[in-house]
C-alpha cells in the first residue's frame, strides 16, 4: 500500500538526516492548507528532536524543508565555521589559492603549467586535513588581510576562519586537528587556537581594522645617512600611496592616506639597513620603501635621500581591535 504524503515527508527526513551529523536544526514546511501548516511544522519539528536528539534554533546546522503537497523533503547543509590563527614559515606559499592570471587555470608558461600563482597556499594546505574529517564538499578560507606570496607571518598569526562548506561531520576534536596539522606542515605553516564560531566571525574578520609590525631587510643602490635613518625612529609619518603598479590588476586605483612608525632601525652595512615598522592598515610596505616610482610620498626612500629596495619582508605581529 502506497504511503501517504506526509509519511513519505517524515521518510525522506529521517533518511536524509541519518547521514549528516548535527545538534541544531530549523524547519520550512510548504502546504496549501494555511490552518494546518503550523500544525504540520511543529509535528516535524517534534519528531526531528525525538529521533535525532536535536534542538529547533535561528543558526543551525541543517535547514530541513518539507513540501507536504507534493510529499517530500530536503535538506541544507549549513556550513561549518573554524575561528584560528596561522604562521606561515615559507616564503613560496600563497594564503590563498589564486589561478594564473594569463592562462585562468588552464596552464601557461607563466605558471609554468600549474595553472595558478603559487605551488601551494596556506588555503590548500588546511583543506588537505580539514575537509576529509569533516567530510565537506569543499571549503572557503576568510583571511583578516593577506601578506604577499614571500613574506613570513611571525608573531602571534594572522586570524582566519575556514568555512567548511556542506559538512557531514561536525564532531571533530580541534585541538587534535591542530596537532595534526601542525605535525604535517610543521616547516611550512602551524595553526593554533583554533575553536568553532558563527558565520558573523567571517563579517567581524572583514571590518576590523587592524596595525601590524613588519620586519624588513633593505639595501640601497648608494650610500644613504645613517643619521637620517636614526632620526626617523619613534616618528609617526603620514604618507599619501597610490595603489602599487604590481597590483593594480586586482586592485582600484586610488590614493589612500596611511601612517607608519618606525620602531627600530639597524645599519647592517653602508649599503642595507633592517627596520621594525609599525603600521597602519592596508599600507603596501615593499612601496613605502621603494617609493613605487613616487606613487608612494613620503616614502623611506625619498626620506633618506637614497634608492632603497626591500629584500626581505616578514609580518612580526598583527594586532586587531574593532573600527
Amino acid at each position: 500500500m502506497a504511503k501517504n504524503p506526509n509519511e513519505r515527508v517524515y521518510s525522506d527526513v529521517r533518511e536524509l538526516l541519518r547521514k549528516i551529523e548535527f545538534t541544531s536544526f530549523d524547519v520550512g514546511v510548504t502546504f496549501a492548507d494555511l490552518g494546518q501548516k503550523q500544525a504540520l511544522r511543529q509535528g516535524l519539528c517534534d519528531f526531528i528532536e525525538s529521533e535525532f536528539g536535536a534542538k529547533k534554533s535561528r543558526e543551525p546546522d541543517v535547514h530541513v524543508f518539507a513540501d507536504f503537497d507534493r510529499g517530500r523533503a530536503r535538506i541544507e547543509i549549513c556550513s561549518a565555521y573554524v575561528f584560528g590563527k596561522y604562521n606561515k614559515y615559507s616564503r613560496s606559499i600563497a594564503q590563498t589559492f589564486h589561478f594564473c592570471f594569463k592562462c585562468k587555470g588552464r596552464g601557461c608558461p607563466n605558471c609554468e603549467m600549474t595553472g595558478k600563482l603559487s605551488e601551494e597556499s596556506v588555503q590548500e594546505l588546511l583543506e588537505k586535513v580539514m575537509v576529509p574529517l569533516f567530510d565537506a564538499r569543499s571549503a572557503k578560507f576568510h583571511g583578516c588581510g593577506r601578506e604577499d606570496v614571500d613574506v613570513l607571518m611571525l608573531g602571534s598569526g594572522r586570524p582566519f576562519v575556514l568555512e567548511l562548506v556542506e559538512p557531514k561531520k561536525r564532531s571533530v576534536g580541534l585541538l587534535v586537528l591542530e596537532k595534526e596539522v601542525n605535525s604535517l606542515y610543521k616547516e611550512k605553516i602551524s595553526v593554533h587556537g583554533l575553536e568553532f564560531c558563527h558565520k558573523a566571525r567571517v563579517a567581524e574578520l572583514k571590518t576590523f581594522a587592524f596595525e601590524k609590525i613588519y620586519g624588513a631587510t633593505c639595501s640601497s643602490k648608494n650610500k644613504f645617512d645613517k643619521k637620517l635613518l636614526l632620526a626617523l625612529v619613534g616618528k609617526r609619518i603620514d604618507t599619501f600611496q597610490t595603489t602599487p603598479e604590481r597590483v593594480e590588476k586586482r586592485r582600484a586605483k586610488k590614493e589612500r592616506i596611511k601612517w607608519f612608525e618606525i620602531q627600530k632601525a639597524q645599519v647592517l652595512s653602508p649599503n642595507s639597513f633592517r627596520l621594525e615598522i609599525l603600521s597602519s592598515h592596508g599600507l603596501y610596505i615593499k612601496e613605502l620603501i621603494s617609493g613605487d616610482s613616487e606613487r608612494t610620498n613620503p616614502s623611506i626612500s625619498s626620506l633618506l635621500g637614497a634608492l632603497c629596495e626591500c629584500d626581505l619582508l616578514d609580518v612580526l605581529d598583527v594586532s586587531q581591535h574593532k573600527i
